[in-house]
């Protein structure tokens, strides 16, 4: 017999046509890009906690493709802008959205 068209060879190629049809595709966000705004978020909190007289505990910080978003509690408005002015400091930081509210 043929090892082409032995009956065990044609059951694996069907086999394998099937988990390759039936694959998933991976339609997330690339790796680079989720790694980045990681080290971005990791970058801007460190920024935060290295402002004396911020209180970084306070504030969340959410990065997407680049964009900062601030929300969180400031004492007051020269602390929300303190806030701002250290995540807009980090390289590679697009754009900086302010959402803190004074309390």
């Amino acid at each position: 017999m043929n090892n082409l068209t032995s009956p065990t060879t044609v059951l694996s190629g069907m086999v394998l046509a099937m988990l390759v049809a039936c694959a998933s595709t991976d339609i997330s966000t690339p790796a680079s890009v989720e790694t980045s705004d990681s080290v971005l978020t990791t970058s801007v909190r460190s920024g935060l906690a290295n402002q004396p007289g911020l209180n970084p505990a306070d504030i969340m910080v959410e990065v997407y493709d680049g964009e900062v978003r601030l929300s969180g509690f400031a004492v007051s408005p020269a602390e929300a802008e303190k806030a701002v002015a250290a995540a807009r400091s980090i390289g590679g930081v697009k754009v900086v959205r302010n959402d803190l509210k004074v309390k």
